[in-house]
């Protein structure tokens, strides 16, 4: 705080009233802080996690989540312009009514109903679900009896009182406009599906039998017909009703088979249009019986994939299929031929492609020829060769007028109507090529996250900037201005007020239509300090700021008529806060500040560092300093590390034993300790090197400034993070102490190893992901070699602590074991914590006090050599 004194020759007695002054406003600022000393027993006081879940539709109330780690969920509804405010106990099913006057959620079996007007609460017990009814007049909830027994109770919001119980209801949908249910009723001698009108109490059955289940009722969505499964002695059916067309029809195994021979109808789930006339499901292949079945698995090196892998796919074995319930053709979309879809059950049209048609090579996601089917006839047309079908390459516009890639450095459009393709960006100068992923193998998009104008326009990032182009390539504009600063614009992903509604089938091809009318909340990225902010792009081509702020902006949501914007905003030093900005006034007030008595404490302060590699390479690195520093003193350092880490001085974690891996920043700058946070920079077929590299030039251009005791450094790193701690100690003996957590570290046997939670083989991730060797380990020994911790640890001088779950299958644990092993037989200082049925980060509280409190003790004894600890 910046005190201004004016020039003047006051009296004694004016003169002690401005000294009382300026005590009496540092004692609740800055120097205040400063004085106060953090002690690590208040770790467990503070929450770990504070989350918006929702806002009103009308904006005016908003749910908070704030978890910690001892005492569970906390639930706030609060006014987003107000005062009033409910704190409720751990609960699920938190939802607003439609009209936004009624909260609800089911705590421990009790549903909550809170009237948001008038204050008043209900509570009805045993309770396993609940849903509002899309008028806001109704709420269903269904009640768990004695023994067996459930009932639908039909509450009317209006009179508050339970307006119909409907016995022995399993299952139900309300209808998306009007008061009216579908619902599954389970009696003692037979199961009925019914269609219940609550306004007139009327009930009329839509199918019955004697046994058996009912799966996946289902509206459309003007609520003009549903479908259900029904499945009996293993047999199923399909149902479809309507009932403004009076029609409904059933899909049975025989009618299947009369199209399909030797398959069947499948149990995955169907889905209808919403105008309600196709229905698309699942047929599948008639497997061996029982009888006919071997316990064996056969991996055959011809094979494209290995076997849990074809196994997991679709393997031939399910087939989406369509289905016209008003005519009753039965029309194929996924073939032997071409069996993997990605649509919308509203497009008349599928993108289709064989996944192994291209396989093995070694990526995440295939590369195939993509067809367009036209779901009617069956006809199909090529629309691009050999693209790599990883979602952010490829996206059906939400209107189904057109299919966007992104193949080589450009973004093309593929128009269904006139079969023609256009190379959309290749005359312009940016980039929109991701150029700091320095990743092998295909280059990625910076992104298309969506469509303007029923497909009138395709929005583009580049590096910094949105920009709009017309799929016919008339119009091509950029509409931010970032470039120029070094500030990145990205459409803020507003899931509480836009529904997400991804494509039916494969939706990693989905994009997003956006409404320039309503208006688009735009997040920014300031890259030279991190600062960020948010922006409305509305009516035109205009941006216009709503504000700025240091540190990170996450989970915005916003009202429907985006006159009210929640937020929530934080820094390493600054606990998470939730803010609401009014878009009209561009005002910004808190609304709710988490773990609010760490403000009173001092966490350390930040600054950047500029480093150059012997190539001339740039880079920066965030440097947190000690709580209350004095710079009389050098400090001790640890350098956390994982790719390109600067940007994470914007993410908050408070102080705490607490931590899913084991590393909490403010546990050492509240310690005495500087923290750095480096970016590496990659060269492809050396990731060890790399990062040996860019962590010792950043190491070194701090210790230029003194302020760091260059014998007192430790390195710490996770999963990747782990295996690039784990080669630096054998390179070099700069560091006192290391901690690699869930470490890759004989890079050979990773190679060779299976991702079993994915059940692909890891070769994937050596040749063209994050281990960026950009080729096969037999074309390429040396560099693997050369890369490889376990193959240098002869040379590890530094205490290394390692750390893994022993159910870990995205870096086997095997990997730790093998480095320790090699360490422990070479009579070197280490430690191994395996931990029992953890996987790749600790789920157990107990588990992640012992490794925080580990870690920690780790390098107060060999960093700051502390002989006690």
């Amino acid at each position: 705080m910046k005190l201004i004194f004016i020039k003047t020759k006051p009296f004694p007695i004016m003169r002690y009233c401005i000294l009382l002054l300026v005590l009496l406003i540092f004692s609740g600022s800055t120097v205040a802080q400063v004085q106060q000393k953090y002690s690590s027993e208040l770790n467990s006081l503070w929450s770990n996690g504070t989350f918006i879940i929702k806002i009103s539709k009308n904006g005016k109330w908003a749910v908070i989540e704030e978890d910690f780690p001892q005492k569970g969920r906390e639930i706030l509804v609060m006014q987003t312009k107000g005062t009033k405010q409910y704190r409720l106990p751990e609960s699920e099913w938190l939802d607003f009514s439609a009209d936004s006057k009624w909260f609800g959620c089911i705590s421990k079996e009790e549903m909550i109903l809170i009237d948001l007007e008038t204050d008043k609460e209900v509570r009805y017990s045993n309770i396993a679900t609940y849903k509002f009814s899309g008028t806001g007049n109704y709420i269903a909830a269904l009640q768990q009896g004695k023994g067996k027994l459930t009932e639908l109770l039909i509450i009317d919001l209006k009179n508050k009182t339970i307006a119909r119980r409907l016995r022995d209801v399993i299952k139900f949908e309300w209808h998306p406009t009007q008061n009216i249910l579908l619902a599954t009723v389970k009696g003692a001698e037979q199961n009925q599906v019914i269609r219940y009108d609550v306004g007139k109490e009327n009930s009329e059955l839509l199918f019955k039998e004697n046994s058996g289940s009912i799966e996946y009722l289902r509206w459309n969505g003007s609520g003009s017909a549903a479908i259900f499964l029904s499945r009996n002695e293993g047999n199923l059916q399909l149902h479809y009703f309507s009932k403004s067309e009076g029609t409904s029809g059933v899909l049975t195994d025989k009618a299947i088979q009369e199209k399909f021979i030797d398959h069947h109808l499948s149990d995955r789930q169907p889905f209808i249009s919403d105008d309600g006339k196709k229905v698309i499901f699942y047929v599948q292949k008639l497997e061996k019986s029982e009888a006919e079945k071997s316990d064996v698995q056969v991996w055959n090196s011809d094979d494209p994939w290995i076997t849990p892998r074809m196994e997991s796919s679709n393997g031939g074995r399910h087939f989406l299929t369509a289905w016209y319930p008003q005519s009753g053709e039965i029309k194929p979309i996924e073939t032997e031929a071409l069996p993997k879809a990605a649509m919308s059950v509203n497009h008349d049209f599928a993108v289709v492609h064989n996944p192994l048609q291209y396989e093995p090579l070694y990526k995440y996601y295939p590369n195939a020829d993509l067809y367009i089917k036209n779901i009617a006839t069956g006809d199909t047309t090529l629309v691009c060769k050999n693209q790599y079908t990883e979602g952010k390459f490829v996206t059906i516009s939400p209107s189904g007028k057109y299919v966007s890639y992104f193949k080589d450095t450009d973004w093309f459009v593929y128009n269904l109507e006139s079969g023609k393709t256009i190379n959309l960006t290749e005359d312009l100068e940016v980039p929109f090529q991701n150029t700091e992923s320095q990743r092998p193998g295909d280059l990625f998009p910076y992104g298309n996250p969506g469509w303007l104008k029923d497909d009138g326009y395709i929005i583009f990032y580049d590096q910094y900037d949105i920009w709009v182009l017309s799929p016919e390539g008339n119009t091509k504009k950029r509409v931010t201005q970032g470039r120029e600063d070094k500030i990145q614009y990205r459409i803020s992903r507003d899931y509480g007020r836009k529904a997400y509604n991804p494509l039916t089938i494969h939706p990693d091809f989905w994009s997003e239509p956006f409404n320039i009318k309503e208006g688009i909340i735009l997040e920014f990225l300031d890259n030279n300090n991190f600062d960020t902010g948010l922006a409305l792009w509305k009516d035109d081509l205009a941006i216009k700021p709503l504000f700025k702020t240091e540190g990170a902006i996450t989970k915005v949501m916003s009202s429907d008529n985006l006159e009210t914007v929640l937020y929530s905003s934080h820094r390493f030093n600054r606990p998470l806060s939730i803010h609401n900005v009014n878009v009209k006034t561009k005002k910004s007030q808190l609304l709710y500040q988490a773990n609010e008595k760490l403000l009173d404490y001092d966490l350390g302060h930040t600054e950047f560092i500029e480093y150059q590699l012997e190539d001339g390479t740039k880079l920066r690195g965030s440097l947190m300093y000690p709580a209350n520093y004095n710079p009389n003193i050098k400090y001790p350092m640890i350098v956390e590390i994982y790719e390109r880490k600067s940007v994470d001085i914007n993410q908050f974690q408070p102080p705490s034993n607490y931590m899913v891996i084991g590393i909490s920043l403010l546990n050492f700058t509240l310690n005495d300790y500087f923290v750095l946070y480096p970016d590496i920079e990659y060269t492809i077929g050396d990731p060890g090197i790399s990062a040996l590299k860019s962590v010792t030039a950043a190491v070194d251009k701090v210790l230029e400034t003194g302020k760091v005791d260059e014998k007192r450094l430790g390195l710490i790193g996770h999963s990747f993070g782990g295996y690039e701690t784990a080669f630096i100690v054998t390179q070099t003996d700069k560091f006192a102490a290391a901690v690699a957590g869930a470490a890759v570290t004989n890079i050979v046997s990773y190679y060779h190893d299976v991702f079993w939670d994915s059940r692909r083989t890891q070769m994937w991730r050596m040749e063209n992901q994050q281990f960026r060797f950009g080729d096969s380990f037999y074309n390429m020994k040396d560099a693997y070699y050369r890369n490889s911790p376990l193959h240098h640890v002869e040379n590890v001088n530094t205490p290394l602590l390692l750390w893994t779950g022993n159910t870990d299958t995205n870096i086997n644990w095997n990997q730790s074991v093998q480095m320790f092993l090699a360490l422990k037989r070479l009579g070197k200082k280490s430690k191994l914590l395996l931990y029992d049925d953890e996987p790749h980060v600790l789920m157990k509280t107990p588990n992640q006090m012992d490794l925080t409190k580990g870690i920690f003790n780790w390098m107060e004894k060999y960093v700051k050599k502390i002989d006690e600890i």
